[in-house]
């Protein structure tokens, strides 16, 4: 307990990637969008998707985490698998913090009709339909899901290398546009559309965290047998 603890302290230590730059980006996408909507001002509004800013920082973040504190932590003795608990317990606080400041933030938004140019930028429609444990659900589960993402990614080439990156995405993109060329061949795109249109975002979120568990644990049997 006490090196998986040590692994948080480690994360936390690193207070301008983990805490400062991600908000940095995101106010400073605030403020652009802020003095768009004060130039329109107008009684349609504006919605912008700065809010995803955030988000992305989160895939960047579990991209880069492997690369910048693997080696140095098993350095220590500390267990490949305490490394990974600790790297979790980390997100994951990191991941409940975001989400309570984003939807006070969207509710201030929402209180004052857009900052006063009805501007929707924390607020936005369809992502936050439903009940206030819904909307906390939906945003943490987002951040997760975009961690492990990149934390897989990374946990792949920490295990396989460069190479084994090369083979994944080529893979990939050879899945993706075989994958293509099929839905587009019988017409399903819109069969697609419509099914995934008929769930709301919350259940979505469930499905989400499905996969961000899958790429959880792909990550966790990766490191176990990455060399440093």
């Amino acid at each position: 307990m006490n090196r998986i603890a040590a692994v948080v302290k480690m994360h936390s230590r690193d207070k301008w990637s983990w805490f400062v730059l991600p908000w940095l980006i995101l106010f400073l996408s605030f403020f652009v969008n802020f003095i768009i909507a004060f130039s329109i001002n107008n009684d349609e509004g504006f919605t912008s998707g700065g809010l995803a800013s955030i988000f992305i920082y989160l895939f960047v973040i579990g991209v880069v985490t492997i690369a910048q504190t693997f080696v140095f932590a098993v350095s220590l003795s500390i267990r490949r698998k305490d490394y990974f608990l600790g790297t979790a317990i980390s997100i994951a606080i990191v991941s409940a913090v975001s989400t309570v400041i984003l939807l006070l933030l969207g509710a201030l938004e929402h209180g004052t009709a857009g900052w006063g140019f009805n501007l929707h930028f924390f607020h936005l429609a369809y992502l936050n339909d439903g009940t206030f444990m819904q909307q906390l659900w939906i945003y943490f589960s987002f951040f997760l899901h975009l961690f492990y993402c990149g934390f897989v990614i990374s946990s792949l080439h920490r295990r396989y290398g460069r190479n084994g990156l090369y083979v994944f995405f080529i893979a990939s993109f050879l899945v993706g546009a075989a994958g293509s060329y099929l839905l587009t061949y019988y017409r399903l795109w819109l069969d697609i559309f419509s099914w995934i249109g008929q769930y709301t975002v919350f259940q979505h979120s469930l499905w989400i965290f499905v996969l961000t568990v899958l790429y959880a644990g792909i990550s966790y049997l990766l490191l176990r047998r990455a060399t440093v």
